[in-house]
């Protein structure tokens, strides 16, 4: 046994519940911004339009960024590297659960009958 502190249930669940509110916070207040009122896919379409391509591709770029530091953040643990980053580790998560979430958007979108 490790004299390390745990991390309980009880602020496991806690965590949990702070990050339901802040997901449907930055789902409101993100998805606003960059797609306005009546579409919340807006931005991920136009930025296909303009590329040629797939809203998921462009979907994959923007989500990529938080997951690369994610994944930095994990080397740098190994390597015991510190560095200064300039988001939050756990704001890059509660984007990646947003992010996951428009993904989803779209699968729902595109399995719709036509």
């Amino acid at each position: 046994m490790t004299d390390k502190p745990i991390f309980t249930i009880a602020e496991y669940n806690e965590m949990v519940a702070e990050t339901f509110d802040e997901i449907k916070k930055l789902a409101e207040l993100k998805g606003a911004e960059y797609s306005g009122d009546v579409d919340r896919l807006a931005n991920f379409r136009r930025n296909a339009d303009a590329a040629g391509t797939t809203m998921e591709l462009i979907w994959r770029i923007y989500v990529a960024k938080h997951w690369d530091a994610i994944m930095q953040y994990e080397a740098d643990l190994r390597s015991g590297k510190t560095r200064v980053r300039l988001e939050s580790l756990e704001g890059r998560v509660d984007d990646f659960i947003v992010y996951m979430l428009l993904f989803k958007a779209m699968i729902r979108e595109r399995n719709r009958p036509a």
